[in-house]
């Protein structure tokens, strides 16, 4: 029982001591440059009263003000024909060797590794021919991937 009463009594004042150690700031003028200390600096010493710091309490002061809206920027067309796909999706295609309608060339050869050949015309196809005779093909249309047959081999 008595132990627990130190150990309350230690948690009361440990808690009230930051109340208690509340001591004066003082602000002076040190060869040109302003100085505060926690006692007088000179002559010209001018106590400073600092208020508590006080948690919650509320941020807005409920003045109007006009809020940043940034100017849209427009988009070049070879922008908008490519959907976004975020990093941690490309990472997951990329390491299970799968493509997606929207990948970049770039995106694919890191897939896929380097086609055996590229056929060239309104839609580009890249061929990926195997060993065992069978292919894969991936069409690209505005340089984004737009269909594909097949699926990527050892």
């Amino acid at each position: 029982m008595e132990v627990s009463m130190i150990k309350w009594t230690l948690l009361v004042l440990a808690l009230a001591s930051p109340s208690l150690s509340i001591a004066a700031v003082f602000k002076c003028d040190v060869d040109g440059q302003t100085v505060f200390s926690d006692s007088p600096c000179g002559d010209d010493a001018e106590e400073v009263t600092v208020s508590p710091v006080t948690v919650g309490g509320q941020l807005d002061t409920g003045t109007d003000v006009e809020t940043y809206q940034p100017e849209e920027r427009k988009r070049s067309r070879s922008q908008d024909e490519c959907p976004y796909i975020s990093s941690t999706e490309m990472r997951r295609l990329t390491i299970k060797h799968q493509i997606k309608r929207g990948m970049k060339p770039a995106d694919v050869r890191r897939s896929w590794g380097q086609p055996s050949s590229i056929n060239t015309g309104g839609t580009t196809q890249w061929a990926y021919h195997y060993p065992s005779g069978s292919a894969s093909y991936v069409y690209f249309r505005n340089g984004c991937v737009s269909n594909w047959s097949g699926y990527y081999r050892n």
